[in-house]
């Protein structure tokens, strides 16, 4: 099921990793900051400032809520109380500091709370779709289309949040940034790895971009300080994303898996120009095979693609269930939120470089096991540190929260990475795109 040529043979001949491997690879990379900007923006825009209740009520008899002192009001209110001391419900708000989300512009707390955790669920759904659809397309009909719908999507849709007038808008608009978000991350490392020799997958797959660019995020973001400019801001990055159209090509393997060798052939001489190497013929490469359409079915066909196929469905549950319940569970932790996003993220650039050395020194599958034990002795500890009254609480929380999540960085990727590997060309994508709709799942469970 491999297809009707040896790709591997292709690329050494057309310049291996070469001047068109690293630009391809540079401008994918940073396309992906629309995506991490669009997914952690939730974190921030979805976050609760501090609150107090801004009735102007009577407490009893003698006492106000808002009362008068030396010509100018003050708030008395108890701190994030729902229910007043004479038992009645506040029903209007006023948030403290400069930073503006959905929960200070729309008033949800209280019986309204539950709304920023839907909405961020709604989001993830949004990916799980996206990626059980891009994961079937981009194996139909192509890796390049469902990657440029993804910029589409993003864009659109995060204008849309932009201008939103209810939470309600807000939340349909984040459902189709996840479902564009879902496009992107299901097609980026297929497309990037099929233009790349298996040594140097791991550097592609790997290569930190992701906390890079959230470390960018929580500096923007602190300086915005507005939920809707943030969405402005990853919006207006999207349209010159789509101008890569004429720079990414489709993938010469999907074209040879398919039986169309013409355009393959094209996309391969370009590569190879652009490498200053010879054009080169498929002849000798290739051998004639029967088209096939193929689908999730057929990650099941052989008792090896169910073993794997199983194995990996735990593997990638596991990595959402902890990197979302981490990602999300920032808005918890004590400090500034801006900070411990950014430091989140600076953390997670050496964890990726200290996960390449070890996949090269150990391999995929090592390197994963290693990284699972470090989020599990770590989560563990704020475990038991989060039922107990410990001196320097909230630090060690912090602490072993943060190199939880320096572990599961880690593992994402030797986990990618083996997704791509275990899967031949013709369901690659539909194999990293259902084993992502697991992660996603395991994110539904835990913000659930």
């Amino acid at each position: 099921m491999e297809g009707p040529a040896r790709p591997d043979k292709i690329i050494e001949e057309i310049g291996g990793c070469g001047r068109y491997q690293i630009r391809i690879s540079v401008v994918v990379h940073l396309i992906k900051s629309i995506a991490g900007f669009s997914i952690l923006s939730t974190v921030i825009i979805c976050s609760t400032p501090p609150w107090r209740c801004d009735d102007r009520i009577v407490l009893d008899n003698s006492t106000l809520c808002m009362i008068l002192q030396n010509e100018s009001e003050v708030n008395i209110c108890p701190s994030e109380a729902c229910v007043l001391t004479n038992d009645s419900k506040c029903s209007s708000f006023v948030f403290e500091g400069t930073l503006q989300t959905i929960v200070s512009e729309f008033g949800l707390v209280c019986g309204r709370d539950y709304i920023p955790s839907l909405i961020m669920t709604l989001q993830v759904a949004g990916l799980l779709a996206g990626n059980i659809l891009a994961g079937q397309l981009s194996d139909l009909i192509g890796r390049k289309p469902p990657f440029f719908t993804s910029i589409i999507l993003i864009t659109v849709f995060n204008l849309v949040g932009f201008f939103s007038v209810s939470w309600v808008m807000f939340a349909v608009a984040r459902i189709f940034v996840g479902i564009g978000s879902g496009f992107f991350l299901s097609t980026q490392y297929c497309l990037l790895s099929e233009f790349s020799l298996a040594k140097w997958r791991v550097w592609i797959v790997g290569f930190p971009s992701w906390p890079i660019e959230g470390c960018v995020f929580a500096l923007c973001a602190w300086l915005i300080q507005d939920w809707r400019y943030i969405q402005l801001l990853t919006g207006i990055m999207g349209i010159p994303c789509l101008f890569a159209w004429f720079i990414i090509p489709e993938s010469f393997r999907w074209y040879i898996g398919h039986d169309k060798t013409d355009k393959a052939l094209e996309v391969i001489n370009k590569v190879a120009k652009y490498n200053h190497r010879h054009e080169v013929e498929l002849g000798h490469l290739m051998e004639k095979s029967e088209v096939k359409k193929y689908t999730v079915i057929d990650l099941f066909k052989s008792k090896t693609l169910i073993r794997n196929t199983i194995l990996s469905i735990f593997n990638w549950m596991g990595l959402g269930l902890v990197s979302y319940g981490i990602k999300y569970g920032i808005q918890a932790l004590s400090g500034n939120i801006f900070f411990n996003l950014f430091l989140f993220n600076l953390c997670g650039i050496p964890s990726k470089g200290i996960a390449l050395w070890l996949q090269n020194r150990f391999g995929r599958r090592i390197t994963a096991i290693i990284c699972y034990t470090i989020v599990g002795i770590s989560g563990f500890i704020v475990g038991v540190v989060q039922t107990v009254e410990a001196p320097n609480r909230d630090a060690l929380t912090n602490g072993f929260a943060l190199l939880a999540h320096i572990g599961i960085t880690m593992a994402w990727g030797p986990v990618q990475t083996m997704t791509i590997e275990l899967y031949p060309t013709v369901v690659r994508n539909i194999g990293f795109g259902t084993l992502s709709v697991m992660g996603r799942i395991g994110a539904m469970i835990v913000l659930s």
